[in-house]
């Protein structure tokens, strides 16, 4: 029986598509949740064995990048977006946003780009940390790995946070597109469940970088 992983749809969401692909290639079921049918109850967020909040606008940033559809997991889908929490989920961009607003990683904060514009970067490089052991990073720690770049409002600032996050990408020194704290490009939960990136690999180009990360996360379910 394949995996199931299921993809939150927001109004606003646009990466979709490419993110569904991804996981269908590495051997998992993924399904579209659209928030009006969890808010009516006729579907669920929690019924899979993974949790996906792929990238775009949701609710067209306002307040914030992700900050509506977080209050939406955190008030009329609370119990669901809990249980989420306990397997493996990954936030990609705007559901990077979501999942750091969402209190995955504790007080962590992401903030408008240092330049103040939007980057878009074709082949921005990011280092896999050694350290951590989280399963969506497995085998890939020390790689440098190319995808795009796309974000707007993704330099990220841990406050006064140590111990909520432990990190799990870092832009490689000089080329960092947004002013992020110490070059940080991802990271995770501090149970490794949670993984969240500002970028995009479900969008690259090589077939075994977009992969990646999907297959290591559907591979810790199997």
């Amino acid at each position: 029986m394949k995996p199931t992983v299921n993809v939150l749809y927001l109004p606003g969401t646009n990466c979709q598509e490419e993110t569904v692909r991804a996981f269908a290639e590495v051997g998992a079921q993924p399904r579209m949740r659209f928030a009006a049918d969890l808010l009516a109850g006729t579907e669920r967020l929690d019924d899979a064995d993974i949790l996906c909040i792929p990238g775009g606008f949701s609710f067209g940033d306002h307040l914030g990048g992700g900050a509506v559809a977080a209050a939406l997991l955190r008030s009329h889908l609370a119990d669901q977006f809990e249980a989420c929490r306990t397997r493996p989920l990954i936030g990609i961009c705007n559901g990077f946003q979501i999942a750091v607003r969402g209190g995955c990683f504790g007080k962590v904060g992401l903030k408008v780009n240092s330049a103040g514009t939007f980057r878009n970067e074709e082949n921005q490089r990011h280092v896999v940390d050694a350290g951590n052991d989280s399963p969506w990073l497995a085998g890939l720690g020390g790689q440098t790995l190319s995808f795009p770049c796309a974000h707007g409002e993704g330099r990220f600032d841990p406050g006064s946070e140590t111990e909520g996050y432990r990190v799990a990408l870092r832009y490689e020194k000089d080329s960092n597109p947004d002013g992020s704290f110490e070059d940080i490009a991802g990271i995770t939960s501090a149970d490794g469940l949670a993984f969240g990136l500002m970028d995009h690999p479900e969008r690259a180009m090589d077939r075994e970088v977009r992969l990646a990360f999907f297959e290591n996360g559907v591979r810790a379910v199997r």
